[in-house]
C-alpha cells in the first residue's frame, strides 16, 4: 500500500544483552513487547498501524501514523520489558525513531514496508552503540526537532536507564492513564503481607523515577513533533 504526503515515527527495536538471556527468557521479552504494542494499540485507536512485526530472536519493528507519540510508545516498550527485571535477568529494549515519509506500508510484514522514516529508524539503531534511545527526523528539521534529538531524548535515555523494576511498573501504569490507587491494585503482593503496596508507595515510585518532569517533557515533544 502507497503512502504520499504523510509524516511517520518508525521504530526499530531490539533487545538489551540478548545473548545473556536464555531462549525463554528471549521469546517472553518478545511477547511482553508485543502485548505493549497491542495495549498501545488499544489506548491510542488509529495511531499503531499494523501488528508489531518481531523477527530474527530479538528485534522488532512499528509504524506510527502520529508520530507525536513515538517516544512516549518508546518509554512504554522499554517499561514494559525493564519492569520484569529481578536478580536473575534484566531485561530493556533499544529503540530508534525515525520519522519521515513512507513510501510503501506491508500491514503484514511492517519491515517489508519502506521509506525514508524506515530507513532513518534503522541506520539511527544500527549507530547508537552503547545508548538505548535515539531519534532521527532528517536533514534540516525545526530548532525543536533538533533539541528534541540532541538533548531531551539522550536525557530521557539517561533517567529511563537509571528506573528500578518498581519504578517502571509505576511509569508504565502511569503511561497507561491510571491512578496511582490503580496502579498500586494492580501491583504483584509485597514481601510477607501478601497484599499489594499503598498509593502512596506508587506516588513515591513516580517521584524516584522524575515522572513529573518527565511528563512534561513528553508533553513539549508531543507539541513540538
Amino acid at each position: 500500500m502507497h503512502r504520499n504526503g504523510k509524516i511517520y515515527a518508525a521504530l526499530t527495536g531490539d533487545l538489551v544483552g540478548s545473548s545473556r538471556l536464555s531462549a525463554a527468557g528471549s521469546a517472553g521479552a518478545m511477547e511482553i513487547l508485543r502485548r505493549a504494542a497491542d495495549d498501545l494499540a488499544a489506548g491510542h485507536p488509529r495511531a499503531v498501524v499494523g501488528p508489531m512485526d518481531t523477527f530474527r530472536h530479538d528485534s522488532w519493528q512499528l509504524l506510527l501514523e502520529q508520530p507525536a507519540l513515538a517516544v512516549r510508545a518508546a518509554l512504554f516498550f522499554r517499561t514494559a520489558l525493564k519492569l520484569e527485571s529481578d536478580a536473575g535477568a534484566k531485561y530493556d529494549t533499544r529503540v530508534s525513531i525515525g520519522i519521515g515519509p513512507v513510501e510503501l506500508i506491508s500491514t503484514r510484514r511492517i519491515s517489508d514496508s519502506r521509506g525514508p522514516a524506515f530507513t532513518r529508524s534503522g541506520k539511527g539503531l544500527d549507530a547508537m552503540g552503547g545508548r538505548c534511545f535515539a531519534i532521527d527526523a532528517g536533514d534540516g528539521p525545526p530548532e525543536p526537532l533538533k533539541c528534541l534529538a540532541a538533548a531531551a531524548v539522550p536525557l530521557l535515555d539517561c533517567i529511563v536507564g537509571d528506573w528500578t523494576p518498581a519504578e517502571s511498573r509505576a511509569v508504565n501504569g502511569a503511561l497507561r492513564g491510571l491512578t496511582q490507587e490503580e496502579i498500586a491494585s494492580l501491583w504483584p503482593p509485597v514481601g510477607t503481607t501478601g497484599r499489594p503496596p499503598s498509593r502512596q508507595a506508587v506516588g513515591d515510585a513516580l517521584a524516584r523515577a522524575h515522572w513529573r518532569t518527565v511528563t512534561d517533557v513528553l508533553h513539549w515533544i508531543e507539541t513540538a513533533i
